[in-house]
């Protein structure tokens, strides 16, 4: 606390915390300080008087000054025992008998009796209201001391016999009754200062007492805010740790089901088993996008979602897109078309990741809300610089369209157009929040038109870094290259009996020759004795996990063994795993269940370097 002025000393009282009395801090505070400062000034002057009377021999009056010294030394020693008043006492009463001695000694020739004012003065500022009974004894010795040498004084004076009574009289008593007047005022302003003084200081110990309170209370809150804080990050910790674990669970039966699936579809089965494996497909599908929805929903509502900055072609990432619904299109015999704008810069910068999930979410709604027609994705340059281009996707669908009323809230969470939409075609309607969500975080808009009956177009505007220019591919061309795939040696480490046959039998289809090992001791001992061109790394295996195994492999002396292409296979879709992927040292990453497309895209993409 800043130390400001105070004739008490309030300031610096009122800022403890155990309350003190104030009268007491009246006393201690100013005035023993003034008892300490006279008696030590008025020691010194009976020194310089001593000195003074010494030289002129006046040996009884130098004596009287001796004791003098020795008694306002005293004084201070006496109140630090324990006995404040007497010493107050005491030096007043040495005081004026020092006046009274000193103006006999002078004989009139020096005015010390005007050192009595200040000696009345003295015995207020010494003596508070409580020992008022002091202070006017004290008062009442000076007056008299006065009285004493005024009276001293005008018997000096000559006058007629006849006037002398009533003069000395009448002037000493008006002497007495003035200074008695003055003094007495002076003690009543004082008293009424320090009750004021006395009351502020209360109040201020008050305020502090409520504030000191009002700290412990704050100070509680705190407490139980840390508290309430831990408990929330254990329990969104436990919920991150859940839905990673469900979604891995769920996903590698998952990767199974839609594995097999996609296979009986491509073994030219009767039109009877074509529609339940249709069926089947469909609802895989459907509860796989149940898991990212809910999982990348709890993500975005966690304040978890982070974005790369990597370089990706615009043309392989729609055409992939349009690979990977080309089936289900077909099935429900409507038309998937691309129209990409010439000159339209072809590598960006950005998150290729999320910008499929967003068209994923609206291709997958227009082929589930279009029985008839065709479903367009569109994709035009709005505005273009040297270093950036601001580019407009469109999905245009021919299905049964929305209501004017409903569109704002179409990307609302778990919101669908109406009710009879959700007994439909199912969902939980948090494919359009989540786009509009990745959307708006990376600072971009999404918004819709529709019409009942006619069909709906989904927007997305999101704004690119330019990357290095690259040849496009034709649209509709995924990978010609594939043929290449024959005769690759692949080895595929994963400890799921169904993922392996799901997986082998996908590789074998592309000609691949492909080696099965069950954990990652199995993955060293056969790269040791053998040559492979790619490994397919499942990341949770007993004993050595792909982690582990990785690392080990990027340790080998044989650099050609030490550089092979791995490709991480994991149903971990969290950006912490795929981090870790890249910190290890793979050179890929593929979710379960995986995509074809993609999966053939990787090996043909590492093979090739």
């Amino acid at each position: 606390m800043a130390n400001n002025f105070s004739f008490t000393g309030l300031s610096e009282v009122a800022s403890k915390e155990t309350p003190i009395d104030s009268d007491q801090l009246l006393v201690e505070g100013v005035s023993n300080r003034i008892l300490k400062w006279v008696s030590y000034s008025c020691a010194f002057v009976s020194l310089m008087f001593l000195i003074a009377f010494a030289f002129d021999e006046s040996i009884s009056v130098s004596w009287f000054f001796v004791s003098q010294v020795i008694a306002f030394l005293l004084i201070p020693i006496l109140a630090k025992s324990g006995f404040e008043n007497t010493a107050k006492f005491i030096l007043i009463l040495y005081v004026d008998v020092s006046i009274v001695l000193l103006s006999s000694i002078f004989e009139g020739e020096v005015y010390v009796q005007f050192f009595f004012i200040p000696t009345m003065g003295l015995a207020i500022l010494l003596f508070d209201y409580k020992y008022i009974h002091l202070r006017n004894i004290s008062i009442m010795i000076s007056v008299i001391s006065f009285f004493v040498i005024d009276f001293i004084s005008i018997d000096s004076i000559i006058l007629s016999e006849d006037n002398v009574d009533v003069i000395r009289w009448s002037v000493l008593t008006a002497s007495f009754i003035t200074t008695w007047i003055i003094f007495n005022t002076f003690s009543e302003s004082k008293e009424k200062a320090e009750q004021a003084t006395k009351k502020l200081l209360e109040k201020e110990q008050d305020l502090n007492k409520q504030l000191s309170h009002k700290q412990d209370e704050l100070q509680t809150y705190i407490d139980q805010l840390e508290v309430t804080s831990l408990e929330l990050e254990k329990s969104a910790r436990a919920k991150s740790d859940f839905l990673a674990t469900m979604s891995h669970e769920i996903r590698t039966p998952m990767n199974a089901i839609l594995g097999m699936t996609h296979l009986l579809k491509e073994d030219d089965p009767r039109e009877d088993q074509l529609e339940s494996i249709n069926i089947l497909d469909f609802s895989g599908r459907t509860l796989l996008a149940l898991i990212n929805d809910i999982l990348d929903f709890s993500k975005i509502d966690a304040g978890k979602i982070e974005f790369e900055q990597t370089e990706f072609e615009l043309q392989q990432l729609v055409s992939t897109i349009s690979e990977t619904f080309k089936v289900t299109a077909t099935n429900k015999r409507i038309e998937l078309k691309t129209e990409i704008e010439d000159e339209m810069p072809n590598t960006l910068i950005g998150d290729p990741a999320r910008l499929t999930q967003i068209l994923n979410n609206l291709v997958s709604n227009a082929l589930k809300f279009t029985e008839k027609g065709s479903v367009k994705i569109n994709v035009k340059a709005l505005e273009e610089t040297d270093d950036e281009v601001k580019i407009e996707f469109k999905v245009i669908d021919t299905g049964i369209g929305i209501e004017e009323d409903r569109l704002d809230s179409v990307f609302e969470s778990f919101t669908q157009a109406n009710t009879t939409t959700t007994r439909l075609f199912g969902g939980t309607g948090l494919g359009l929040s989540i786009s509009k969500q990745l959307t708006e975080l990376q600072g971009g808009r999404i918004f819709v038109e529709s019409e009942i009956g006619k069909g709906s177009t989904f927007s997305v505007q999101l704004l690119f870094p330019k990357g290095t220019a690259k040849e496009k591919i034709e649209a509709g061309v995924i990978l010609d290259e594939f043929v290449k795939l024959k005769g690759t040696r692949v080895l595929l480490a994963e400890d799921n009996p169904v993922n392996q046959k799901v997986m082998t039998r996908f590789l074998e289809r592309w000609e691949i020759i492909t080696t099965v090992v069950n954990d990652g001791h199995e993955v060293i001992a056969e790269l040791e004795s053998n040559e492979y061109d790619i490994i397919l790394m499942d990341l949770q295996m007993p004993e050595l996990n792909g982690f582990e195994t990785t690392e080990r492999i990027r340790a080998f002396e044989d650099e050609k063994k030490r550089k092979i292409p791995i490709v991480a296979l994991t149903a971990a879709a969290l950006k912490e795993v795929k981090d870790q992927v890249q910190e290890v040292g793979m050179d890929a990453y593929v979710t379960k269940p995986f995509n074809p497309v993609e999966l053939k895209k990787k090996i043909s993409e590492l093979t090739r370097l």
